[in-house]
C-alpha cells in the first residue's frame, strides 16, 4: 500500500495540475475526527502470580477545524485539539503503584494547499503551526507515597499530504491524512530544571495502522 501510493503520487499531481478546480473561494470547511488509544500489559514471573506488573494506558484525544477557501486552491483554517490520557503500573507483590493523568491543549492555525483530480476526489498538502500547553499529576504509591505535578509549553510545525472523498450530495466528505509521508518539528523549551528540547520527525513507520488518520468533514458552499 505505501509503495503503490508513493508510485502514484507523481501522477496524480500531474494530473491535479491540469484538472479544473472543483472548490471555490468563499467554501467554508468544518472538520472534526475522535483518536482512541490503548494498551494493557500483564508481566508474570515464570507464570505465577507471585510476582507481576500491570500496566494500562489508555488516552483519547478529539480534534475540530474550521477553515474558509480564499481561493480555488488555498484554505486558510485553524483547529483545535485536545488529548486525555491515563497511565497505571502496578507492581506486586511490592504493593507500588503508579497513576499518571495528563491533558493537553493545542490551537493549531492552518494552510491547506489543494490539487482536484475530478468532482469527487482531491488531494491536498497540510500544513499546521502552533503551541500545546501540557499538564500531568501522578502519584507514586508504596511505602512513602507522594505526588507530583507539572505543566509546561511547546511549540510544534506538522506537515503532511492527504487525500479528500466527496458524496455525491457534495455536502459530506472523508479525509485521510497519510502519515508515513509526514514531516514534524517540535521545540520545548526548559522548565523545572528540564533542559529545552527540539525534536524532528517523520511518519516512517513499521506500524501500519499508523499509516492513515480518517476525518468526516463538511464544505459548505457560499450563498448566492
Amino acid at each position: 500500500m505505501k509503495k503503490l501510493f508513493l508510485l502514484l503520487l507523481p501522477g496524480m499531481l500531474l494530473l491535479a495540475g491540469s484538472a479544473e478546480a472543483q472548490l471555490q473561494k468563499g467554501v467554508k470547511y468544518w472538520g472534526a475526527t475522535i483518536n482512541f488509544r490503548g494498551e494493557f500489559f500483564h508481566d508474570m514471573e515464570d507464570g505465577s502470580n507471585v510476582h507481576n506488573r500491570k500496566t494500562s494506558n489508555p488516552s483519547v484525544m478529539p480534534e475540530a477545524q474550521i477553515g474558509w477557501f480564499v481561493s480555488g486552491k488555498t484554505m486558510l483554517g485553524v483547529g483545535l485539539r485536545y488529548s486525555l490520557s491515563y497511565q497505571k503500573d502496578d507492581q506486586s507483590p511490592l504493593d507500588y503503584e503508579v497513576r499518571s493523568f495528563g491533558q493537553s491543549l493545542q490551537l493549531l492555525p492552518f494552510i491547506r494547499q489543494y490539487y482536484t483530480l475530478n468532482d469527487r476526489w482531491a488531494i491536498f498538502v497540510h500544513g499546521e503551526l502552533g503551541p500545546t500547553y501540557s499538564w500531568s499529576k501522578t502519584k507514586n504509591g508504596g511505602l512513602i507515597p507522594s505526588t507530583s505535578k507539572s505543566d509546561y509549553w511547546q511549540y510544534g510545525l506538522s506537515v503532511k499530504p492527504g487525500v479528500v472523498y466527496t458524496f455525491p450530495n457534495k455536502k459530506w466528505s472523508i479525509e485521510a491524512y497519510t502519515n508515513f509521508l509526514a514531516l514534524n518539528f517540535n521545540y520545548q523549551p526548559s522548565y523545572d530544571g528540564a533542559d529545552r528540547q527540539f525534536k524532528f520527525g517523520t511518519g516512517l513507520t513499521t506500524s501500519f495502522p499508523s499509516y492513515f488518520s480518517l476525518r468526516i468533514a463538511r464544505y459548505i458552499q457560499p450563498k448566492n
